[in-house]
């Protein structure tokens, strides 16, 4: 296991707690009430006195009608359908990591569980003892979820270096190559990826040295660069990338060998298309002809050295296919994910 995929695991746990959050502000709020009630009950206990007891029970249990009205205003299925994907993610999450993780991680699943059965029974029945238990279901739960929520945080934390650049909306420039790669290798694919920046910031007249790239997580092995930089320099930086690998990919040889980018220049053009990236930041090309040629020869080198021995890459999230045996591993697991969404469990 990666610490890619690490990563990737606790990123969706910690957005999946937060988008649930209609059932989060739910359960935060039943926890207070939990509070509210504890307190009252202290109350009563430390009133002693017969005469006064009745009066304050009955001041608690119209505080737990109260709040059976407010929560039957609350959708149902919504309610559940949040547990669900939470509960999901959580066993997803569950299957990259082990002991003593497991166990956080366990216990914030069976707090989601127990607060859906807690509901469950409170929905059938709406009388003051089902919101007493679920009252304190929700109390649970919300500590064990803002607790695990902290957690995801020093996880990811631990895992990227530059968090405050990883939860940035703007991703940059993320690429992973699951082919293993010795050290100069790695040293090759990685420069590669370098001077393909360089020589698009220079076609744009944007300076590396101002604008040059930043490491938000680097990862050898199987490579994992996710990089920030001037924002559409990188944007073009994916364009060319793309178009290199479904170019890789249309051009694949009998032989089971990645086609090389050829060196004439008109097709390389046609490839990488690089006058289209410069049309679209309104830089005029009729002045340009001899360094656009320049780039494309010199990027197209690096694309060739960043992408040679992959079956496929993942860029930005998103799998692009280099081989016809990939293509197909990626058909499959496709149709597998759409019977699967089919049949919900």
């Amino acid at each position: 296991m990666t610490s890619r995929e690490l990563f990737l695991k606790f990123e969706s746990l910690q957005a999946e707690l937060r988008r649930n959050e209609f059932l989060l502000k739910l359960v935060a709020t039943l926890g207070e009430r939990q509070t509210e009630v504890t307190k009252m009950f202290g109350q009563v206990v430390a009133l002693g006195d017969p005469n006064s007891t009745w009066p304050a029970t009955e001041k608690i249990r119209n505080r737990l009608r109260e709040t059976i009205a407010e929560v039957k205003r609350a959708s149902p299925r919504r309610i559940f359908a949040e547990i669900e994907a939470v509960v999901e993610t959580l066993s997803d999450t569950q299957s990259v990591w082990n002991h003593p993780t497991l166990g956080k991680l366990e216990l914030l699943k069976r707090e989601f569980e127990l607060f859906g059965a807690a509901y469950e029974s409170f929905i059938s029945g709406q009388q003051v003892a089902d919101m007493a238990q679920l009252l304190s279901a929700a109390q649970r739960l919300d500590a064990a979820a803002n607790s695990s929520v902290e957690f995801a945080s020093v996880v990811l934390k631990n895992l990227c270096s530059n968090p405050d650049d990883a939860s940035d909306s703007d991703r940059g420039l993320e690429l992973y190559l699951a082919s293993q790669t010795d050290f100069s290798l790695f040293l090759e694919k990685a420069t590669a990826l370098e001077r393909i920046y360089e020589e698009l910031c220079e076609l744009f007249n944007v300076s590396s040295k101002q604008e040059p790239l930043r490491i938000v997580k680097i990862e050898s092995g199987s490579l994992w660069a996710w990089l920030r930089g001037d924002p559409g320099t990188l944007a073009a930086a994916r364009s060319v990338i793309e178009k290199a690998a479904h170019y890789f990919y249309r051009n694949y040889t009998d032989e089971g060998k990645l086609s090389a980018i050829p060196k004439k220049v008109e097709t390389i053009d046609s490839v990488l298309q690089l006058r289209d990236e410069l049309k679209k930041r309104d830089i005029p090309t009729e002045q340009l002809e001899e360094h656009i040629t320049k780039a494309s020869v010199a990027i197209g080198k690096n694309l060739e050295t960043l992408l040679a021995g992959e079956d496929q890459i993942e860029l930005n999230g998103v799998v692009i296919a280099l081989t016809p045996a990939s293509q197909q591993g990626l058909i499959a697991s496709r149709r597998v994910k759409l019977i699967e969404d089919q049949n919900p469990k």
